[in-house]
């Protein structure tokens, strides 16, 4: 695998500065004596200001597309009137893409292409055709000749018969090394950039991939011309960044005589490559990701942030493809093949999916309901019966039991449907909606990617009917969120202040000399401003989703550090049929970095999935194996939890004289449980001192 050595760290803020190394090498070394990080990640007003980071990798050295100088004499410019001049762009090689821990994501290298110089082997357009057509014979079988029709053969020849015309595509090692003895003598070797993707599809869909922006031209010589075709980014960062990311073209200049021989050639301009471009994802947490999701069988996503910074971890869609088959041009049997493929394979579902989160959504919901006055923390109760009439439409829960009178955050570690039900049509739809965009839902994260799903939160005006809140309720119906968004909103509930910027790339450096030329500071978002005492009790809450003994992501609990999450199991209709989706989504409790993730996996056909038994052993098979080796993915494994969790009291009996199948919004649903169970801050009903079936801490 290759990889970067590592260089000094910088962060100039603008233009190309020079670091002196000795010093800087020496505070480091003197400040990780001492034992504290290079940079903490502090919060100043709720926004981020600064996050730890590796040192910075080096660079790895561009490659350069040889160009050979021809001189014919001192002053070859002002040589015989019929001579040519003509000027040629040189395409600069794109940038060098590497991960935060090393690994070369995406290189240039030097390919070869078999050119015809047909002014020396044909006298017309005819005998051009001809000698192109004999070329099939004069090489092995297998040898990548390009389709070229006649007419483009003659065009080619009439308009410009002393620019070699390309015969081949990029050219294998086997059939270079045979050449060597059979290159006909009328035929020569160009050379050009091919872009290469290391890593394949573990990081197709973020990088993307590049194709032919001008492709090879046979008509009269134009203002424009190039020494060989030009590329452009058509998918991901590739399609994005493509103006950074392609460098600045160079120039060269050819003398040609009637002949067709070049008699002058110099370089006027050389080429700039692009920016090496470091980015924040660590490579190896990438590939955990895509392990686990492969290991379940099933597509879908898996995303890693730092709650702090911002700075995307993992960021993986499953499955993918191979961005290498875009090289030089894809077949369309090829790319049918990937296009109609089973499960999508060029589809991003880490970005561009928009899928109901399900119950991972009722964290917001209980905020939301705690802001607006209409849950008092955990003293408003409701119950918890196994389904709901609700504007004659009956509702389920997930149990087939009914659950009894909780509070807030004993709802959340059952996931009780009906509960949410109940807070929901108390509070309308203004408050979810309010608190779900605060969160950046229903808009697209800041990303340097070509197509960001902005989700969908519902107008509150249109979507507050007792059947709309019920599914707003429980992340269901219109409310469409994606894998990184959900991401971004546990990040937010991680770090209690804001919800980060994502941050992608984390800094640039010169691609020649290797010094950092600008660095991407951390950022907020969004600023959440919840009051500590509702933030508290939502923590309490999905600890127990992981931790408690009824909770339903026991699967994914860690006994250090440990794990904050919330399960989800939504319906998601794609391809005129009902697919189940399963989440799991939350965040580690250790710092350097505090890790949030979401991780989402698509039932098969009629396949019944959970959260808690579908999607919870991903991001648990993730999060184990970086901790176990915390060196080998840059986490730090804390001394023990951060913040002591409340006691967590289990549900009460439902009183006798309390008929929950008769409730519905005929008989005034939302007044009632206000009158009866609390739902504003005027009335409420609290917990005894003991209840029976109350579980144990554990």
């Amino acid at each position: 695998m290759p990889r970067f050595h590592p260089a000094p760290e910088t962060r100039p803020t603008g233009g190309r500065r020079k670091i002196c190394v000795p010093v800087f090498l020496a505070v480091a070394a003197l400040i990780a004596w001492l034992g504290g990080p290079i940079v903490k990640a502090e919060e100043v007003g709720g926004s981020p200001v600064a996050a730890p980071m590796a040192a910075r990798p080096a660079f790895e050295a561009v490659p350069r597309v040889p160009i050979e100088r021809i001189d014919a004499g001192p002053t070859p410019m002002t040589a015989l009137a019929d001579w040519q001049v003509q000027a040629f762009r040189i395409p600069a090689p794109r940038s060098v893409v590497v991960s935060a821990d090393g690994v070369v994501l995406a290189r240039n290298r030097i390919g070869k292409r078999l050119v015809c110089r047909l002014s020396e082997s044909a006298r017309s357009p005819e005998e051009a055709v001809v000698r192109v057509r004999k070329l099939a014979s004069e090489f092995s079988e297998g040898f990548p000749l390009l389709r070229i029709t006649d007419e483009e053969v003659k065009r080619h020849f009439t308009n410009r018969p002393w620019v070699p015309l390309p015969v081949s595509a990029v050219l294998p090692g086997s059939f270079l090394c045979a050449l060597e003895e059979v290159l006909p003598e009328d035929c020569g070797l160009d050379t050009f950039y091919v872009r290469e993707y290391p890593e394949g599809e573990l990081t197709a869909h973020l990088l993307g991939y590049i194709g032919v922006a001008l492709p090879d031209q046979h008509g009269p010589i134009g203002k424009v011309e190039y020494l060989f075709p030009p590329t452009e980014g058509r998918a991901g960062m590739e399609k994005t960044l493509d103006a950074r990311w392609k460098g600045r073209e160079g120039e060269v200049l050819r003398l040609v005589d009637p002949q067709g021989t070049v008699r002058h050639q110099e370089v006027t301009r050389e080429a700039e490559p692009g920016d090496t471009v470091i980015l924040t994802l660590h490579l190896g947490m990438q590939r955990l990701g895509r392990e686990m999701l492969a290991r379940s069988g099933r597509p879908g996503a898996f995303v890693a942030v730092d709650a702090d910074s911002g700075d995307i971890l993992a960021m993986v869609s499953y499955p993918s493809f191979d961005p290498n088959l875009f090289e030089g041009g894809i077949s369309h049997e090829a790319y049918a093949a990937l296009a109609e493929g089973k499960d999508a394979p060029l589809f991003d579902r880490a970005v561009t999916g928009a899928y109901p989160p399900g119950s991972t959504f009722k964290p917001f919901v209980a905020l939301a309901g705690m802001e607006a006055g209409q849950i008092d923390g955990v003293h408003t109760l409701f119950p918890g019966p196994v389904g709901m009439e609700i504007d004659g439409r009956y509702f389920k829960n997930h149990s087939s039991k009914p659950e009894g009178l909780m509070d807030v955050r004993y709802a959340l570690v059952r996931s009780c449907n009906t509960w949410f039900y109940q807070a929901a049509l108390n509070m309308g739809a203004a408050p979810i909606a309010g608190m779900s965009r605060r969160f950046g839902f229903g808009a697209s994260p800041e990303l340097p990617l070509p197509a960001v799903a902005p989700g969908n939160i519902p107008n509150p005006e249109t979507y507050g009917d007792p059947r709309s809140l019920a599914n707003f309720a429980i992340g269901q119906g219109q409310v469409l969120v994606s894998p990184v968004q959900l991401a971004f909103a546990m990040a937010g509930l991680a770090n209690g202040a804001y919800v980060p910027k994502p941050r992608l790339v984390r800094e640039h450096a010169d691609p020649v000399s290797g010094e950092a030329i600008d660095y991407t500071q951390p950022a907020a978002a969004h600023s959440l401003g919840l009051r500590p005492e509702d933030l508290d009790i939502v923590r309490d809450g999905l600890w127990g989703v992981v931790n408690h003994g009824a909770g339903t992501a026991g699967s994914a609990s860690m006994r250090n550090p440990v794990v904050y999450g919330k399960t989800g199991t939504s319906q998601w209709a794609t391809g005129g049929s009902m697919r189940y989706l399963a989440w799991f989504a939350g965040w580690v409790d250790a710092e350097h970095p505090r890790i949030a993730f979401a991780a989402v996996t698509q039932g098969e056909g009629r396949e019944t999935l959970s959260g808690g038994r579908s999607a919870a052993p991903i991001a648990a098979g993730i999060l184990r194996a970086v901790y176990k080796e915390p060196e080998t993915y840059a986490v730090t494994v804390p001394e023990g939890p951060s913040r002591q969790v409340s006691t967590i009291i289990a549900a009460a009996p439902v009183p006798e004289e309390i008929v929950i199948e008769d409730l519905g919004p005929r008989n005034g649903i939302g007044g009632f449980f206000r009158r009866i169970f609390g739902g504003g801050r005027r009335s409420v009903r609290t917990f005894p001192e003991e209840l029976p079936g109350t579980f144990p801490e554990p």
